[in-house]
């Protein structure tokens, strides 16, 4: 009888310690789940937020919204309070909608003043080049030039323009000189279109050859002077763009015409 008392305790003790057991481990693996999913309050962009927006009025006009997220899956440097400092910075780039909001995005929006491309002292010249000779493609802006015009002379012996564009069928002879020898590239256009009161059918490549080029804007940095050496070049003449290279020397009075070109 004895033995038999000792052997139902000992059950008895063994089922208690398995229950406490089973107990403390079900709480233990509930603690690990409430804190896998704790929550934390977060500013979440319930509509986009334009630039220059202050954190403040955008959570004034419901565009930011506060909401509780799973920790976990909070990005560092969320934002998750709007005090008075931070409310008074700005949305320095829009901001989509359905983001959690990064602090980072509020900031203080650096004055831009609308810069020139032209330099300081310069005046910005368009003169229209054709593809080859503006030397395409290797123009960039920043690329410096050699500009050339070909122009007919009033004095052949003397040469100076006549004060018409250069014509095809001259009653002289043409002369080439260096107009500028180095400005500075700003700016490369579109193609030119150059448009009449009348169409007129287009010009027929003789013997299959390939159409002229199209033409192109290119701007350069010019001082005064030169402007207005430039344009009258432009004006009365056919202009020619060379790519300048390194260590480069010309002679801003070399001019050739139709009897020296060939050493006449």
């Amino acid at each position: 009888m004895g033995r038999r008392v000792l052997a139902i305790a000992a059950a008895l003790l063994v089922a208690l310690l398995g229950a406490a057991g089973v107990v403390v481990y079900a709480q233990s693996a509930d603690a690990r789940a409430v804190a896998g999913q704790a929550t934390q309050q977060v500013y979440i962009a319930a509509a986009p937020v334009p630039e220059g927006t202050s954190a403040a009025e955008a959570v004034a006009q419901k565009l930011l919204v506060p909401q509780s997220v799973v920790a976990k899956g909070v990005p560092a440097g969320a934002l998750v309070s709007v005090s008075g400092a931070t409310g008074a910075l700005v949305a320095t780039s829009t901001i989509s909608q359905g983001e959690i909001v990064l602090a980072s995005r509020f900031g203080h929006l650096v004055d831009q003043q609308p810069t020139s491309p032209v330099p300081e002292g310069k005046v910005g010249i368009t003169v229209s080049l054709a593809d080859p000779q503006r030397v395409a493609p290797l123009l960039t802006p920043g690329a410096h030039l050699v500009i050339y015009d070909t122009f007919n002379p009033r004095n052949p012996k003397a040469p100076s323009p006549d004060g018409g564009h250069l014509r095809d069928d001259p009653p002289g002879v043409r002369a080439t000189r260096i107009l500028l020898p180095d400005v500075q590239v700003i700016g490369v256009g579109s193609a030119v279109v150059q448009s009449s009161p009348t169409p007129s059918p287009a010009p027929t490549a003789p013997d299959g050859a390939a159409p002229a080029a199209s033409g192109a804007l290119v701007t350069v940095a010019v001082t005064p002077g030169q402007a207005i050496v430039l344009v009258h070049g432009a004006q009365t003449g056919t202009l020619y763009g060379g790519l300048r290279g390194a260590k480069l020397t010309l002679d801003p009075k070399a001019l050739i015409t139709d009897d020296t070109v060939i050493g006449k």
